[in-house]
């Protein structure tokens, strides 16, 4: 009873006073050792504190699920000791009220605003996209007019660059 409690006290006590962060597992490792068939894995995240401040790996070894056992890529809600960052502890949700609870801990920002992004990799960027607002000529005007608001265009450059893009 003394150790569960023990951890879970932990545990407790980094979500209450600790920093909080987006950890991305970046690798898991079998120990070979299971309990009451679950395996025991080694488990390195990149964490990045919310507070902007920098980014750092830390490694935990824990007990988990064999039916969900963590991927590379997914990434988690951390909450991590300012005096030692290697001590952490991450959450896995799955019900709407948890996740919830983690939107508004968090921010939107870190895993979408229902906070479907828990456990899921991030985002990765759609080229195909970004190609097409390239080739978009209302996108162009735009991004000129923006240009041009912020001082970067002359009045001329605008003209002459609006006129090109209008042919």
């Amino acid at each position: 009873m003394g150790l569960f409690t023990s951890k879970k006290k932990r545990a407790a006590n980094l979500m209450a006073e600790g920093a909080k962060a987006v950890g991305t597992v970046t690798s898991v490792q079998d120990t070979g050792m299971t309990i009451n068939d679950n395996p025991r894995i080694k488990m390195t995240f990149r964490i990045e504190p919310i507070d902007g401040a920098p980014a750092f790996d830390a490694t935990k070894t824990t007990t988990v699920s064999r039916v969900q056992i963590p991927q590379p890529g997914q990434r988690y809600p951390v909450w991590y000791s300012l005096e030692d960052p290697n001590e952490f502890a991450y959450a896995t949700i799955a019900d709407p009220s948890g996740r919830a609870n983690i939107v508004q801990m968090f921010g939107p920002e870190a895993f979408g605003p229902d906070g479907a992004g828990i456990g899921m990799p991030a985002m990765a960027a759609q080229p195909a996209a970004v190609a097409t607002a390239d080739d978009d000529p209302i996108a162009k005007l735009e991004r000129l007019s923006q240009l041009h608001q912020a001082g970067a265009l002359t009045d001329a450059e605008f003209a002459e660059q609006k006129a090109k893009l209008l042919g």
